[in-house]
């Protein structure tokens, strides 16, 4: 349309590109969408499934890489992620639609692109040709016997996508690093929060997962529908209106003394992963991050882009970990990092 009579057209799309204020923190956050259909759909792992927080951290990272360096830290539990970009980043001119609308699709992108090394028994760098379809197909079915839960384990690592999942995303201006710190606390007391809840719901229900992890090399075991007692007999299972019943008016302490009263579970043995959410840190002196923004401005470039990486292992600075948030014993062992 450019140099055309119709231009005057953009005036309106320009109105509508809000361009975020300078010298505040961007909070981009990701959420599924409809993500009950699709953990249904795909038969995901009750309260959590493993295989899908590890894809989910897997996609941050990816958008971490995508927007290197502008995103210093991220933040994830359940079917959501935070990401933070640095207080004096100029990403894409600060335009709030460009960057909203490239963190969502990029990880929505990647959540699909990564499925199959999480969800998959095939290799994780095959390559498949891309073939139009010529006509209808048509589907058999199949009944399989399995002798052991080895077996049966191994079957259910592999799990074809059965349609496309969204995303949809938010973008919050936050004028300190205080400001951020809360947001991440609230966040995570959030995980907390509802993972307690979902575990003891689907104890109640009989769909509990339990997880054992081996701390020598991080690998783990897994048991779907696990109703170990902590009596002589388990307890029959709830129906979910019957189970939400059961858990209403009820507290923390409550939910922890009907799980190892009634399921022998003791919550403190649960996966950290799925307590505290997943924490992904961006670990690069100033000292480099100086020399990355010097390198960009001589090249004529600005952090509207991905930084000059060619010569940079970014994944050597990606660190994930499991930790809390809330104290300040996190923040105080990191206090460059929203700087």
């Amino acid at each position: 349309m450019s140099q055309s009579k119709y231009e005057y057209v953009r005036t309106y799309e320009e109105s509508t590109d809000n361009v975020l204020l300078k010298d505040c923190y961007i909070v981009v956050r990701v959420d599924g969408h409809k993500f009950h259909k699709f953990s249904k759909c795909h038969d995901l792992f009750k309260p959590n499934d493993k295989r899908c927080l590890d894809l989910m951290n897997e996609s941050a990272k990816h958008v971490m890489r995508a927007f290197f360096p502008n995103i210093v830290m991220a933040y994830g539990q359940s079917d959501e992620f935070s990401f933070i970009i640095r207080r004096v980043s100029d990403l894409y001119k600060r335009r709030q639609n460009k960057i909203t609308s490239l963190i969502v699709s990029s990880f929505s992108s990647a959540f699909v692109f990564y499925w199959s090394q999480y969800f998959s028994n095939q290799p994780q760098n095959a390559c498949h040709q891309s073939v139009p379809l010529q006509y209808p197909p048509a589907f058999d079915g199949r009944c399989i016997l399995y002798p052991n839960s080895k077996v049966v384990m191994d079957y259910l690592r592999w799990l074809p996508l059965q349609y496309p999942p969204a995303f949809d995303g938010r973008c919050i201006l936050y004028p300190n690093s205080k400001v951020v710190m809360d947001y991440l606390r609230w966040r995570q007391v959030d995980c907390h929060i509802n993972n307690l809840y979902n575990t003891t719901f689907h104890a109640l229900t009989g769909h509990y997962t339990k997880y054992v992890l081996n701390s020598t090399d991080n690998s783990y075991t897994f048991t779907p529908n696990w109703t170990q007692s902590a009596g002589a007999d388990p307890p029959l299972p709830l129906t979910p209106r019957e189970a939400t019943e059961r858990l209403s008016k009820t507290i923390s302490s409550d939910k922890h003394e009907i799980l190892f009263t009634e399921y022998g579970i003791n919550y403190n043995n649960e996966l950290q992963q799925f307590k505290k959410g997943s924490v992904i840190v961006l670990d690069i002196s100033q000292q480099l991050m100086q020399s990355i923004v010097s390198k960009n401005k001589k090249k004529k470039k600005s952090l509207d882009v991905k930084g000059d990486e060619e010569d940079i292992d970014i994944n050597s600075y990606l660190s994930v970990s499991y930790i809390d948030v809330i104290k300040e014993e996190f923040w105080s062992q990191n206090q460059s990092l929203l700087t």
